[in-house]
């Protein structure tokens, strides 16, 4: 009974009027170094946002995605992406030193751009984005168009 009471008279005690835990901390873990810890963390991620590359770059060569993961990340659309990945697995392989002699045409996208020899895999990858809105509208109608006349 006594210690009962004794348990009833510490949690009566330590509440404030708004029934929080004032003076007592329940679970008796100071608050002291989890503050620390937090403010660590938080600093720690606020530092890493401030060094993380740009999720809008424009820097190609910055950019550490596969040609691929490039691709599908530009298009944002899966049908297109589908569509992108079967034209360009079947002029390239997505085979960024791919060159096709009886046309000339070089790199993952199979362009005529010397610039392509030596543009990096997500350079060329860009650069086909490019040529295919360009030309085509969409990945899915340049590959349409390579159906019916083996090229695009």
């Amino acid at each position: 009974m006594k210690r009962h009471a004794a348990l009833t008279s510490t949690y009566v005690n330590g509440f404030d009027t708004h029934d929080n835990l004032s003076s007592q901390n329940a679970s008796g873990v100071q608050l002291a170094p989890l503050k620390r810890i937090a403010r660590g963390v938080l600093l720690g991620f606020g530092l890493s946002l401030c060094f993380m590359q740009a999720v809008g770059s424009t820097d190609l060569n910055q950019i550490s995605m596969t040609p691929k993961q490039y691709a599908y990340y530009s298009l944002n659309d899966l049908t297109q992406y589908k569509c992108l990945a079967t034209l360009y697995g079947k002029e390239s392989a997505w085979n960024p030193k791919a060159y096709n002699k009886s046309s000339g045409t070089v790199g993952i996208p199979q362009g005529k751009s010397v610039w392509l020899l030596t543009a990096t895999p997500i350079q060329q990858t860009e650069w086909g984005l490019r040529y295919i809105k360009a030309r085509h509208g969409t990945p899915c109608k340049a590959l349409q168009h390579w159906k019916q006349f083996n090229w695009h």
